[in-house]
């Protein structure tokens, strides 16, 4: 069934892959030869022209996190048939669709943000609102993958799951509970440590000495090679519990202020130095460790393995008592395997300012869905293969057993994988199960980077916005275009076709007015506001307030809800891009409706559950409301322009 399953998800995705996005490439008016913002504004900082293969491993690496991976260990409760056909034509019609026209509409809009687009598309109050939405949204994403690379970092096996003799030396072993315990989340943590260290080098190697890719690919191999065998012979670990001034602090409690330490200095640097190349390198444990998964699953289907099926094919009636209704939840848990909001923001915030040609926009932003959805169509099958049901129950359902213990969808995974090797090639759980725990530490990291970096962005721009009209965010733009507004104040801006403009859409030099000057405590508290490190401080401390609000599941929830949603509205600002451009709206039109009823009717069950004295979560209730009522804004200001769009063009052809 595992050999099935991969089978059908390859030629669903390779369908996509060789007709529907060329097809969509010729509907937008996809042109290879078009200068894009990398070469036009390329500044050695952000805006860097880069071959095709490092911008595809960034962006893979930023876009698939722990959503590909844990979405469906979470959700494959509903039934493993459910969760393949919305992981493998969601991706295809919904998240890949998405994540090309997010990059696309980028590149043509000069490497600018999707709340910029939002700008020009819709007005300064839509630009305000929508990057609202996303900052919160991405500190909800940071939070759940903060806390989740936290517990990756720290993970302890049960003993007696992972055929280990009584006398092994290659793990800790601690006593928890009664129970031995096996440390295995300190080998990820080595290897994480190395590959960051050694970043800089290949950034330097690939981009300032232009050194080939492929010999950087060799390169970054080796060091990843060195990386997970020093932490199996060095592992990096805390003790259960840490006092520092008087505060008790966990392991966990320890990576999450460690790794907030790092992504606020890696957030203000040059992209090539960490994120870019942190990225290129640890891209390669992925890829050879979706090869690996690869081989495994199959061989392990070769051999009959999984043929028992421990997982139903439907189990909406279960689904349902542990999760809550198939719908919406179900297509909301399976995040970004199917599709994902956060991959906007990646395309529109590092990726378009990094692609080369607007074909590269497409194989990127297109193909990297497709991949992504691959990789969660292979996490079913291994569950098939890998995952008895008392185990899944346990570890991921531990209440539908009447289990103690929290929600670990961690080691869900990791036992699933550890089995499907056994299965496979006859081996100890504990081979795969440490493996299935380094891939899955690769994924969770390269997100944290990137979001974070991307909520600076997003900071930065609304601080332009409200105080753009003083000296010290005054750009040079602003200086040269009030230089030459009186020139142009007679100038009567058009949109397309030679209709009037959308309210942002207007040449910047006719509404542009001498900055005003500052002095004293003013000037420089908007100086602090300038500087990376404030903006990076920011977007760091809204992490951990979400992250130490709630658990795994809580927290997964909701950012499944609200990252959905911001793909939603992503989708109604392509058609509205589309539809000003004369193209065919259809294929964004109809996802985007779809994924705007799915997303709603979710945060409103979750903001009941939130508001409950037995489930109360002020934090979390707050986001879900302001979330929703910024969506109500956005949504009546969309259909408001469209229909101003409309009556105006009607007006023009009479």
């Amino acid at each position: 069934m595992a050999l099935v399953i991969m089978i059908s998800g390859a030629v669903v995705l390779l369908f996509g892959a060789r007709f529907y996005s060329r097809f969509l490439a010729r509907s937008i008016g996809e042109d290879p030869a078009r200068t894009v913002p990398s070469i036009e504004k390329a500044d050695g900082r952000d805006y860097i022209p880069t071959p095709t293969p490092v911008v595809f491993a960034h962006h893979f690496a930023s876009i698939a996190g722990a959503g590909p991976i844990l979405g469906p260990v979470i959700a494959i409760i509903y039934g493993w048939v459910p969760a393949l056909l919305w992981v493998l034509f969601g991706g295809v019609l919904l998240g890949a669709v998405h994540d090309y026209l997010a990059t696309y509409i980028a590149v043509r809009e000069g490497g600018h943000s999707i709340a910029t687009i939002a700008q020009r598309l819709l007005g300064k109050n839509a630009f305000v609102a929508i990057t609202l939405l996303i900052i919160v949204m991405l500190g909800l994403v940071c939070a759940t993958f903060l806390r989740l690379s936290a517990t990756a970092l720290t993970s302890m096996l049960p003993f007696d799951r992972l055929d280990l003799k009584e006398q092994q030396t290659i793990f800790r072993v601690v006593n928890q509970g009664g129970k031995d315990m096996v440390v295995i989340g300190g080998i990820a943590s080595m290897s994480v440590i190395i590959i960051t260290a050694v970043a800089p080098l290949l950034g330097w190697m690939y981009l300032k000495k232009k050194v080939a890719v492929w010999k950087c690919s060799l390169l970054a191999i080796v060091i990843c090679g060195i990386s997970i065998t020093v932490g199996l012979y060095r592992p990096v670990a805390f003790p259960a519990v840490t006092k520092i001034m008087g505060v008790s602090l966990t392991g966990q409690h320890i990576w999450m202020l460690i790794l907030s330490g790092y992504v606020l200095v890696a957030a203000g640097l040059p992209v090539w130095i960490f994120l870019q190349s942190r990225d290129f390198i640890n891209v390669h444990i992925l890829y050879v460790g979706m090869g690996l998964l690869l081989i495994t699953l199959i061989t392990a289907g070769a051999r009959g393995a999984g043929a028992g099926l421990p997982i139903p094919a439907f189990n909406i009636t279960e689904g349902t008592k542990a999760m809550g209704p198939f719908w919406p939840t179900m297509f909301i848990v399976i995040a970004c395997g199917a599709i994902s909001g956060f991959h906007s923001l990646c395309a529109s915030g590092t990726t378009c300012k990094q692609v080369n040609s607007e074909l590269a926009a497409r194989r990127v932003g297109y193909y990297g869905m497709l991949l992504e959805s691959f990789l969660s169509t292979c996490v079913i099958a291994a569950l098939l293969v890998g995952a008895s049901r008392i185990g899944y129950l346990h570890d991921v359902h531990p209440s539908m057993i009447g289990a103690a213990g929290k929600s670990n969808p961690v080691l869900g995974f990791a036992m699933a994988i550890g089995s499907s090797v056994k299965a496979a090639f006859s081996i100890p759980t504990y081979v795969g199960a440490v493996g299935g725990m380094i891939l899955l530490e690769g994924f969770l990291v390269t997100t944290l980077d990137t979001a974070i970096r991307l909520t600076r962005y997003l900071i930065e721009e609304i601080w332009r916005v409200f105080f753009g009209k003083y000296d010290v965010f005054a750009s040079p733009e602003t200086k040269v275009a009030v230089s030459k507004r009186e020139a142009e104040a007679e100038f009567t801006p058009t949109g397309a076709e030679g209709l009037p403009a959308a309210p942002m859409e207007q040449s910047f030099s006719t509404t542009a007015s001498k900055p005003i000057a500052t002095r004293g405590i003013g000037r420089a508290v908007l100086k602090l506001m300038r500087q990376y490190w404030f903006n990076s401080s920011l977007a760091v401390a809204m992490t951990l307030a979400f992250a130490f609000s709630g658990g795994a599941r809580a927290l997964w929830k909701i950012f499944g809800a609200s990252n959905q949603l911001l793909a939603a509205m992503v989708l109604t600002l392509a058609t509205m891009w589309l539809l000003k451009k004369g193209k065919s709206i259809w294929f964004a039109a109809i996802p985007a409706i779809i994924m705007l009823t799915t997303t709603i009717t979710a945060l409103v069950l979750m903001g009941r559950k939130f508001i409950k004295p037995a489930h109360g979560n002020l934090t979390l209730f707050t986001a879900d409301v302001v979330i929703m009522l910024i969506t109500i804004y956005l949504l009546v200001s969309c259909i408001s322009e469209t229909i101003r769009w409309i009556k105006l063009r009607g007006q023009h052809k009479s």
